[in-house]
């Protein structure tokens, strides 16, 4: 049976002891990322440096769940009200390890 949990928080090390309970979380440290990245300009090198950090802390990289938006948070377009922003973020997290889950409304610029 494949479960998905949910832990609301950005450190790899909080986060990844959960998935010995569950196949799979929500990958809130990514999230949190792609936040920074294509929110707040940051630099790409933030997701290299995250996947280094998972690795340590994930069993599978590969199980998690990776979003942009969810119904806990603000929507992207809320916060930085740029939609090539948040096409470029929707890209991203259909092509990275793990998988894609997309928020109703995020196809329409929610």
């Amino acid at each position: 049976m494949f479960q998905v949990g949910e832990a609301f928080n950005g450190d790899p090390a909080y986060v990844g002891p959960y998935q010995d309970h569950v196949t799979s979380l929500f990958n809130y440290p990514m999230y949190y990322t792609i936040q920074d990245i294509w929110g707040r300009g940051m630099s790409m090198y933030g997701i290299k440096n995250r996947y280094q950090q998972e690795e340590s802390h994930f069993k599978d990289i590969d199980a998690l769940g990776v979003f942009v938006d969810n119904h806990d948070n603000a929507r992207f377009m809320s916060m930085y009200r740029d939609e090539t922003k948040l096409s470029a973020a929707l890209v991203f997290s259909l092509t990275t390890r793990g998988i894609p889950y997309f928020y109703y409304g995020s196809e329409q610029a929610y």
